[in-house]
C-alpha cells in the first residue's frame, strides 16, 4: 500500500497557544494526499501529531508529474520550533509521510494505477464558458465547445472548436467539476496530473466508481478519453479523436 507523502520546505514558529504549548508550522508541498487534524506526520525519526491544517487544497499527484511549487499546505504541530528547524535544512529537502486516521482513497491500496497522457498541448476549452454541445453521427461523437483564447492566442477569432471521436462505443457526462476534483470526489483526484485538461487514460480506469450511466453508440472503440470541463467531465470510449475549428 502506498503511503501519502509530501516534501518539507520550511518550518517557522508561532507564539504559544492559550495553554502554553509551543506551536510550529511545517510547510509541505508536492502532496499526494491532504493531511487532516489528528494524522501523525513522520519526519525523519520524529512522530508529530497534526493539530491544525490550513484550508488550501492544491496538490500534486501519485503519477510523478513535475508540479514543482504546487501542492503547498501548512500544518501546525505542538512541538518546539528550535528542535524541528534543522529538519528543514536537508540539502535535497526532506520527504515526509503520515498515518491518516481516516481511510485512504483506492489508489493508495493498489499498484495497478492508470496512466495519463495529456492530449491538448496547444489548445483547451474556454475556462468560464465551455458551452458543451454533443452530436451523434452513427459511430462518431462530436463535442463542440468554445476555445480558450486567453492561454492560446491563435483561437482569439475562433468561436467554436469541435473534438470528433471516431468509432465511439459509448460516452457520458458526469457532474465532476473542479470543486469535486480538488475535494477528492473524483476517482482520479490525486492521480490526474491537473484539473481542466484532456487526457487519454490507459490501464484500469475504475469506471464503476462513477454511477453516471453510459450512452451507447454504434462503434467498438475502447480507448478511454477524459475531458475535465468547467462544470462537468466528459468521458468517452472511442478508437481515436481529432480536433476541428471553425472561423
Amino acid at each position: 500500500m502506498h503511503e501519502p507523502k509530501g516534501r518539507l520546505t520550511d518550518i517557522f514558529s508561532l507564539p504559544t497557544d492559550g495553554s502554553g504549548q509551543p506551536q510550529s508550522v511545517l510547510m509541505l508541498d508536492q502532496l499526494t494526499h491532504v493531511p487532516e487534524i489528528g494524522d501523525v506526520l513522520q519526519v525523519a525519526d520524529r512522530n508529530l501529531s497534526i493539530a491544525q491544517v490550513d484550508r488550501q487544497r492544491m496538490r500534486s499527484c501519485l503519477t510523478g508529474w513535475p508540479l514543482i511549487g504546487l501542492g503547498s499546505i501548512a500544518v501546525l504541530v505542538n512541538e518546539p520550533t528550535e528542535e524541528l528547524k534543522p529538519l528543514a535544512r536537508h540539502p535535497n529537502r526532506l520527504w515526509v509521510t503520515w498515518k491518516p486516521k481516516a481511510d485512504l482513497p483506492w489508489h493508495f491500496k493498489t499498484d495497478d494505477l492508470p496512466k495519463f497522457i495529456r492530449l491538448n498541448e496547444d489548445w483547451n476549452a474556454h475556462p468560464n464558458d465551455v458551452g458543451l454541445r454533443l452530436e451523434e453521427r452513427g459511430d462518431e461523437l462530436i463535442a463542440r465547445m468554445k476555445p480558450n483564447p486567453y492561454a492560446y492566442r491563435q483561437y482569439e477569432n475562433i468561436p467554436e472548436i469541435a473534438v470528433s471521436f471516431v468509432n465511439c462505443s459509448k460516452y457520458r457526462v458526469t457532474s465532476v467539476n473542479d470543486e469535486r476534483w480538488y475535494s477528492g470526489q473524483c476517482r482520479f483526484s490525486g492521480l490526474a496530473p491537473k484539473w481542466g485538461e484532456f487526457y487519454e487514460i490507459s490501464g484500469n480506469t475504475q469506471d464503476n466508481m462513477n454511477s453516471t450511466p453510459w450512452i451507447k453508440m454504434e462503434g467498438v472503440g475502447a480507448k478511454h478519453f477524459h475531458f475535465y470541463l468547467k462544470d462537468e467531465t466528459l468521458e468517452i470510449k472511442a478508437q481515436d479523436w481529432v480536433l476541428k475549428s471553425e472561423s
